[in-house]
């Protein structure tokens, strides 16, 4: 405890423990970024973003077990009196892996990133375009808020029950992460143990509250309700500087023996409502469990300058057993101790009866030993934890962008059916039909048809950094980056292209991805996960493209035009992140496949 407000109480036991979890963290996510980086195709951007969001999701599933643990074994109340420490630093975690994702997903579009955010194209009634981005924004919102009144300044202000009902919140917290992962990540994994090791973890947070909450319901069981005292125990079952629990006239009651007197108070602590009777009345204050609030036995005060009250109650002693008038008296009321005349010696020494106070620079050594392997247990889970979820995380996809490397290419821009590239491959009159095809798009979410406008068929000089996988080039431009030149002197026409022809009206199934992230800007690059990605991409005119797999494996791509063959990314933005398909003329257009779609004929469908 402490008369006036500080940030931190610091003492030898929180520099320890902050020290160990800031280990944890750390080794976390070195952890989980060395294993995922291992992949050639990885990157760092979404190595943290994974690491960061993987990391809160386990943090908080730790802070939900710790309270029914400390309920079940008291060898855990060291971690519950600093957990949080544990909420403030999974609330990082968490705003750390929000922001990454906003930036790498939404910014550099055409409308704010948060804009972005909350209207990206979704339908909530089909689970590949779940607005699954919502639910983290939902959770986190509730997470920063608990961080910012985690204070106890804050618990004062707002009272104990609302203070209590505000961080009750995190099991809704809970809730809403547990269905952002699973309607985003999960959806993309090809492997079934993240969704165990999701499933397990809220199955074992669950069933560790429903048998701390049996444990508790047992003694909440009132002897003769509605009578003018009730029956509690025998005087030889309080134990010296201990309590006995009970339920009296609807609530929990503790009575504690100390030098030979007894006195009842109620076990709800004015602080953040923990258990009284399960603490000891240590200075001669009960001394609560879970972070340490005192209060003299006589009157439910805590002792100056503190003002926390409790409700207290009358007793009697009547042939050896303790009974208790089921009507409180006001918190701060003095009720003359009822004096029995022995002191019970069975379980009062430090050594046989352990008892933890956070506020002591070092707690008893059963306790303290009990801390450390359970600590040391915790960071063994944590690197499993990392080790486990990097392993089975999906593989990156191929894909190179030469982010800060600029090159320069000479060929002859055509702007239709969106701006490209061709480069002669060399040679003379032959060479000139060879070449390579460089989709162009320009910096950000944003794609090349302004840059390009009015120039079909010129021959220019692009600065542009390379996008490619093998299957096809791209050249991201910035400003000014199109120079008209003449052609290379081996070049002696135009680059020759078999005039477009007609493959005829075809029915097929893909999933619509932007091209530029499907190139090797951003991984992941399709599916559920960067759909919000996909959205402002083609939103800002990047050229989609239709990923087609047949029978065996082998994938296609075709552009995506409207019917008439005209540029129309923003048509298909709602259309990305999932199954769909799509009718319409194929048209060969040298090396590039276009499809004029006429009809969307069905989306979301595996």
């Amino acid at each position: 405890m402490s008369a006036f407000y500080r940030a931190v109480n610091w003492n030898r036991q929180k520099y320890l423990y902050d020290g160990a979890l800031a280990g944890g963290v750390a080794l976390y996510l070195a952890g989980f970024v060395g294993l995922s980086l291992r992949d050639p195709n990885a990157t760092l951007e979404t190595a943290l973003i994974r690491g960061l969001g993987t990391g809160a999701l386990v943090l908080l599933t730790v802070i939900l077990a710790i309270g029914p643990l400390a309920r079940l074994d008291a060898r855990f109340l060291p971690l519950l009196y600093n957990r949080r420490h544990l909420g403030v630093t999974m609330c990082l975690l968490a705003l750390g892996h929000a922001a990454f994702s906003l930036v790498q997903f939404h910014a550099l579009g055409d409308v704010n990133p948060l804009v972005s955010l909350l209207t990206a194209t979704a339908d909530p009634a089909r689970p590949g375009a779940f607005p699954f981005e919502l639910l983290g924004l939902t959770a986190l919102i509730i997470l920063l808020v608990m961080a910012a009144t985690s204070h106890d300044f804050w618990l004062a202000t707002l009272s104990a029950p609302a203070w209590k009902a505000l961080h009750m919140l995190v099991y809704v917290a809970y809730g809403l992460l547990i269905g952002h992962v699973a309607l985003g990540s999960l959806q993309e994994s090809p492997s079934p143990w993240p969704a165990a090791l999701l499933l397990g973890s809220a199955t074992a947070v669950f069933l560790l509250h429903l048998v701390a909450g049996w444990r508790e319901r047992r003694g909440d069981r009132e002897s003769a309700p509605g009578t003018d005292w009730v029956d509690v125990c025998r005087v030889d079952d309080i134990r010296e500087s201990r309590a006995r629990m009970a339920m009296v006239g609807g609530e929990r009651i503790a009575v504690f023996r100390h030098q030979g007197k007894l006195s009842c108070v109620s076990n709800v602590c004015a602080h953040q409502n923990g258990p009284l009777g399960e603490g000891k009345i240590v200075d001669g204050c009960i001394t609560c469990p879970w972070h340490g609030y005192q209060y003299r036995p006589e009157d439910g005060q805590s002792p100056p300058p503190f003002t926390e009250k409790i409700p207290t109650y009358s007793l009697r002693v009547f042939e050896g057993r303790v009974q208790v008038d089921p009507r409180p008296h006001p918190a701060g009321t003095r009720v003359e101790p009822v004096v029995i005349g022995t002191v019970d010696r069975r379980a009062d020494g430090p050594a046989e009866d352990p008892f933890y106070v956070g506020y002591h620079p070092v707690p008893p050594p059963i306790l303290g030993r009990a801390a450390r392997n359970r600590t040391l247990a915790l960071l063994c889970l944590t690197l499993l934890s990392a080790i486990g979820l990097a392993v089975f995380q999906e593989p990156a996809a191929p894909g190179t962008f030469e982010y800060g490397t600029v090159r320069v290419f000479r060929g002859q821009l055509r702007e239709f059916p969106y701006p490209s590239l061709l480069v002669p491959a060399g040679g003379d009159d032959a060479g000139a039909a060879r070449y390579t095809r460089h989709l162009l798009v320009a910096q950000g979410k944003h794609g090349a048809a302004g840059l390009a406008r009015g120039m079909d068929g010129a021959w220019v000089e692009v600065r542009g950094t390379r996008i490619a996988r093998p299957e096809r080039e791209m050249l991201e431009l910035g400003a000014d980056a199109i120079t008209e030149t003449p052609p290379a002197p081996n070049v002696r026409m135009g680059i020759q292209i078999e005039p477009p022809y007609s493959l005829g009206v075809q029915r097929l199934t893909g999933e619509i991805v932007d091209s530029k992230c499907w190139l090797g800007v951003m991984k992941p690059n399709r599916g559920t996960v960067h759909r919000g990605c996909a959205t402002r991409c083609l939103s800002g005119g990047i050229p989609p493209i239709l990923m087609v797999s047949d029978s065996t494996g082998s994938t296609r791509h075709l552009l995506l035009t409207d019917a008439a063959g005209q540029p129309a990314p923003a048509w298909f933005r709602g259309l990305v992140g999932e199954a769909v398909t799509l009718s319409g003329e194929v048209i060969q257009d040298g090396d590039i496949a276009v499809m004029r779609v006429r009809e969307v004929v069905v989306v979301g469908t595996r």
